[in-house]
């Protein structure tokens, strides 16, 4: 992919203006994971009724594992993705090395590690194809924005697969410190950006802090029932 000299973090600009994302004429709808991420203290648990926006509203009751985000949502996600391969690779790196600096047991799951002295794994083509492989997972539920019903089945599909893994460790609780990793990377990311004011800044860290939550929560669900050899989407014949 060709490097261009566009805001990193950001996708094409499309006919509408940045006012677009301003507008609140609907209820904002995203549910506030109510969490702080492990660098910042104690973990969060969801709380879907407990919501604080920047708008001082709280609209959200309701079900994460059928969450659909609301116009103006979709549009934060939209305008703070990049499928920029610098940026994919930025990202992914900055969330596998949240995860072993805050769970080392996790280098475990990847093998290659062991081949490297001290950090020399960090610029290795292995790692290299692990942190893209996980931000295109994240790409595909941005893609599907407009089509959430696509998301369930794919994200419970991925963490299906994972069940390949439990043999070298991976335990279920391990998505929370992929949710911790998502969160912490992107809000970095979001601070960086210089064409959002504050409170946009706030309601897209909200947005993608719930997307993260939901992301994991179903691939949790595909994984555990990997376990239990249960597939609730089995492979089309």
């Amino acid at each position: 992919m060709l490097k261009t000299s566009r805001p990193r973090f950001m996708v094409h600009q499309r006919s509408h203006s940045t006012s677009s994302v301003s507008e609140k004429g609907a209820s904002f709808s995203t549910p506030q994971a109510n969490r702080k991420n492990k660098v910042n203290g104690s973990r969060r648990m969801s709380d879907s009724n407990n919501v604080a926006y920047s708008n001082g509203k709280k609209a959200f009751e309701g079900n994460i594992e059928k969450w659909e985000p609301n116009v103006y949502e979709k549009e934060l996600l939209r305008r703070t993705w990049s499928d920029e391969f610098d940026n994919l690779y930025e990202l992914g790196s900055a969330i596998y090395c949240y995860i072993f600096d805050h769970n080392p047991n996790c280098k475990q799951l990847f093998p290659f590690i062991s081949k490297y002295q001290g950090d020399e794994w960090k610029e290795s083509k292995e790692f290299r194809s692990q942190a893209l492989k996980f931000v295109q997972t994240l790409a595909q539920v941005v893609k599907n924005i407009y089509h959430m019903e696509r998301t369930e089945s794919f994200l419970y599909t991925v963490g299906h697969k994972h069940v390949k893994f439990a043999d070298r460790g991976f335990k279920h609780e391990y998505w929370d410190i992929f949710q911790d990793a998502m969160e912490f990377a992107l809000e970095h990311r979001l601070s960086l950006m210089t064409d959002l004011d504050d409170n946009q800044k706030k309601d897209a860290v909200t947005v993608w802090r719930t997307l993260a939550l939901y992301t994991t929560v179903h691939m949790r669900n595909g994984f555990i029932d990997g376990l239990k050899g249960v597939n609730r989407f089995p492979p089309l014949v």
